[in-house]
């Protein structure tokens, strides 16, 4: 179950190591999720080569979305985060009915400001959920 997972024994190492795969993005989120399993949103920044730069915390908002402004001004702070992961930890609800909305907004608002929001991961007690176009 998600609300008892460890942080992995191997993970990419910031600064060093591409993130590439989604068994990679979720050993970094792993780092940063609380447990037991509550509402957050959870940020991976990363540089031109994929690797990791920073790994944000946020109590969830209403949507994730609503942080999209945050996250695009952190991004600017440093000259070298291109591209993000957004996971969306949500204990009791994997699915939302705007999700699609919300994904859509979020990769538009990125691309505007010259970002690359790579993925949006919806983690809930038991399951995992890439949510797609």
């Amino acid at each position: 179950m998600l609300n008892l997972i460890s942080a992995p024994l191997s993970l990419p190492r910031a600064h060093l190591d591409p993130i590439i795969s989604s068994q990679d993005m979720l050993a970094v989120i792993s780092l940063a999720i609380r447990r037991p399993l509550c509402n957050e949103v959870i940020a991976i920044l990363m540089d031109d080569e994929q690797r990791g730069i920073g790994l944000l915390s946020f109590d969830e908002p209403a949507t994730p979305a609503s942080l999209i402004h945050q996250l695009i001004g952190l991004c600017s702070t440093t000259a070298i985060a291109s591209s993000v992961v957004i996971a969306s930890v949500r204990p009791h609800e994997l699915r939302k009915a705007d999700d699609q909305t919300q994904l859509k907004f979020m990769r538009q608002q990125f691309t505007n400001a010259g970002i690359t929001m790579r993925e949006w991961i919806v983690i809930s007690k038991g399951a995992v959920r890439l949510v797609q176009q």
